[in-house]
């Protein structure tokens, strides 16, 4: 095992590391930061996407078996503004769309349409 301060530590030198370079390694391997996706539209509000790269957005089932939810995750910003545009596109009550921090959730099951969606939006 290597001491944390040795020579040989690996350095991050244009996409490889010093250890991959000296077994000659030539692919990159690139991974994501994590950052948030920005659409090309202007929206106040954004879904950052999952380590595995997918829109966050999950169902949930509540209340053994009687409440069903879609859940949006990872969303930033104007969260209100995302809540309106929820409501106007997807023909959902006012009541029915709730913002939490961090997350939208709403009432039904919505998955696959709101995943459609926010890849209209370009997230």
């Amino acid at each position: 095992m290597r001491a944390a301060g040795s020579m040989l530590a690996p350095l991050r030198l244009a996409g490889l590391s010093v250890a991959a370079r000296a077994a000659g390694a030539s692919t990159v391997r690139m991974q994501s930061t994590g950052a948030a996706h920005q659409p090309a539209s202007e929206t106040k509000w954004g879904v950052e996407r999952t380590a595995n790269n997918r829109i966050p957005v999950y169902r949930d089932i509540r209340n053994h078996n009687t409440r069903e939810l879609t859940i949006i995750r990872k969303v930033h910003g104007d969260l209100e503004s995302l809540r309106l545009q929820i409501i106007r596109e997807f023909d959902v009550l006012p009541k029915d769309v709730w913002v939490k921090q961090g997350r939208v959730e709403i009432r039904g099951m919505h998955t696959h349409e709101m995943i459609a969606w926010l890849r209209g939006k370009g997230f």
